[in-house]
């Protein structure tokens, strides 16, 4: 037993050291007032592609943070995600084109291109 306590000091040690260190990404849009103008985002869609169906999407998460004394911040973050689903005009092909961080990129960050013969034949 006291073998196990040797090993799990160093493990809870390294694990507390990890995230103290992780630095968090948030890449939600700002946050905005009533009085604040409509935002606008353009991102890049080629032309040889239909746009389908449009999808806005966050996963949020609270950031707590604090001091020695008796006050603890908190403040909202997470990561926001657009999701396009798009056809090629020419050939059919579909594609699901995700964006994130779309405040800062107009490119998107993955292309999933399904293949032809295992959307219409269900797959191998």
């Amino acid at each position: 037993m006291s073998r196990l306590r040797w090993l799990a000091c160093p493990i809870a040690v390294g694990a507390v050291a990890l995230t103290g260190c992780n630095r968090t990404i948030n890449t939600l849009p700002a946050r905005l007032t009533p009085a604040d103008p409509v935002q606008h985002f353009a991102l890049h869609v080629p032309d040889s592609l239909e746009i389908r169906a449009v999808d806005f999407d966050a996963a949020l998460y609270p950031n707590v943070s604090g001091s020695g004394s008796t006050w603890v911040d908190t403040q909202l973050g997470g990561r926001a995600f657009v999701k396009v689903h798009a056809v090629h005009r020419k050939t059919g092909e579909q594609y699901l084109i995700v964006f994130e961080d779309i405040a800062r990129r107009r490119e998107p960050v993955l292309v999933i291109r399904f293949d032809g013969s295992a959307v219409r034949g269900g797959g191998s």
